[in-house]
C-alpha cells in the first residue's frame, strides 16, 4: 500500500484591513460543503478575505489556502442532543461574527440552524447568505424552504443532473450558478506529475474507488465489488479511506490522501465514486471516465437521481448490482468518449459567479432579487 500527499495549492495573502466574507458550513456526511465555499473563496478579490467557520472535523485543510479559521463543533461531535447544542451555536455564531466584523455570512447547508435568525438580528448591519445545492430526494426538507426569509439573497450551485431535480428546492426561489467545483480543467495536474504526487506507479492501469467506508474484501458489498472488478480488468486499485486500504490482503491497494484529490485525477483510468454533489462535478467536470454508484443511504441528497441522469447522457456508467465487471471493461475501452460527452455539456465553473453575486450582496447592489 502506499499513501502520499499532492503539492499543496498557494496559499493566499490578503492585505492589511481587508473586507472580511464569513464563510460557515454545516457538518455534512463528506467535505462538500467546506470545499464548495473554498470553491467560493479562490474566486473572491485579494481585497476580501475569507475567514471560515465550520462545523466540520476537516477544517484545518483551510490553512492549506492561507485562510483563517474556527471550528465549531457539531452536536453530534460534542455528544449532545440537538435542542442542548443550539443555544451554545448561537452563542458562539453572535461572538463570532462580532469578533470577525465580516461585511458577509455565507451559510452552506440543506437546514439553516436555528440561531442564525437570531445572530441577524444582533448584527443588523451583517448581510446573510445562504448557499443551498438542490436535488433534495423529493417529499422531503420542504419545510426548510421558509428559512430562506433569514438571508438576504439564496445562492443555488447548479447541479448537472438538475433536469431530475424533482425535490422541494427545484422551484424555489434562488440566484443560480453553474455547478461549483474547487478544482477546475487547468488545475489539473500531468499524469506522471499525478502519479508521482501520489505515491503511485508510474505505469499500468490503475482505478479508484472513492465510496467512503466498507470492506475491500467483501465482495457482495460495493467496494469489495469494485475492487474485484478492477483486479479482473487487469487495474491496480486505489483507495481513499484508511481503514479499506489497512484491511487489503492484496498488494495493489494503494492509499491516496491528498486534497483536493481532484488535482490528481489523471493519474487513474477511472473512478468509481457515489455522486455526492461535489464527486459527481469534479468526475464529470475533469473528463475522468467514471463509474456511479449512488450512495442510497444519505437522508436528504438525491444520488440515485444524478447517477441516472449522467447514465441516460452517456456521460457515465450507473451499473445494476452486480454488473461492475461489465461495466469496468467497458469504461476502460470507450470511457474518454463518455467523458468527453460530459465535458461538452459542461456550463463550466459557477464559483467565480458565485462569488461574484457575494461582492454585489456585500456592497448592496443586488438588482433584481432572486430568480
Amino acid at each position: 500500500m502506499t499513501s502520499a500527499g499532492s503539492p499543496n495549492p498557494a496559499p493566499r495573502r490578503q492585505p492589511p484591513g481587508a473586507e472580511r466574507i464569513l464563510l460557515m458550513s454545516s457538518n455534512g456526511a463528506g467535505m462538500g460543503h467546506l470545499t464548495r465555499l473554498l470553491a467560493y473563496a479562490a474566486h473572491l478579490p485579494a481585497e476580501v478575505e475569507p475567514y471560515v467557520l465550520s462545523l466540520s472535523q476537516a477544517v484545518p485543510v483551510v490553512a492549506q489556502f492561507g485562510y483563517r479559521y474556527e471550528y465549531l463543533p457539531s452536536h453530534g461531535a460534542l455528544g449532545m442532543t440537538s435542542a442542548l447544542w443550539q443555544p451554545l451555536f448561537q452563542e458562539r455564531l453572535i461572538e463570532t461574527v462580532g469578533r470577525v466584523r465580516p461585511r458577509v455570512v455565507v451559510f452552506d447547508g440543506t437546514h439553516p440552524y436555528r440561531g442564525i435568525d437570531a445572530a441577524r438580528e444582533v448584527h443588523p448591519g451583517v448581510r446573510w447568505v445562504w448557499s443551498r445545492r438542490g436535488m433534495w430526494k423529493p417529499g422531503l426538507n420542504g419545510d426548510q424552504l421558509a428559512k430562506s426569509a433569514w438571508f438576504d439573497e439564496v445562492i443555488e450551485p447548479g447541479d448537472m443532473a438538475a433536469e431530475a431535480d424533482k425535490g422541494a428546492s427545484a422551484t424555489a426561489p434562488a440566484y443560480r450558478v453553474g455547478p461549483v467545483t474547487l478544482t477546475d480543467r487547468e488545475d489539473l495536474l500531468p499524469r506522471a506529475e499525478a502519479r508521482a504526487a501520489l505515491g503511485l506507479p508510474a505505469e499500468g492501469r490503475i482505478g479508484l474507488i472513492s465510496l467512503g467506508a466498507g470492506n475491500i474484501n467483501d465482495t457482495s458489498r460495493d467496494i469489495g465489488a469494485a475492487a474485484a472488478a478492477l483486479r479482473a480488468a487487469g487495474c491496480a486499485v486505489a483507495v481513499t479511506d484508511v481503514a479499506i486500504a489497512a484491511a487489503a490482503h492484496a498488494s495493489d491497494v494503494h492509499l491516496v490522501r491528498a486534497y483536493p484529490l481532484a488535482r490528481c485525477y489523471a493519474a487513474f483510468d477511472l473512478v468509481i465514486a457515489a455522486t455526492g454533489y461535489n464527486s459527481f462535478h469534479e468526475v464529470l467536470r475533469l473528463g475522468v471516465p467514471a463509474i456511479l454508484i449512488p450512495n442510497a443511504g444519505t437522508s436528504l441528497d438525491d444520488q440515485a437521481a444524478r447517477a441516472t441522469y449522467a447514465a441516460q447522457r452517456g456521460w457515465a456508467l450507473a451499473p445494476e448490482a452486480g454488473g461492475l465487471d461489465d461495466a469496468v471493461r467497458t469504461m476502460l475501452s470507450y470511457g474518454a468518449d463518455m467523458a468527453a460527452a460530459a465535458q461538452h455539456a459542461d456550463p463550466g465553473n459557477g464559483a467565480r459567479a458565485a462569488a461574484e453575486r457575494l461582492l454585489a450582496v456585500a456592497v448592496g447592489d443586488v438588482e433584481g432579487g432572486r430568480v
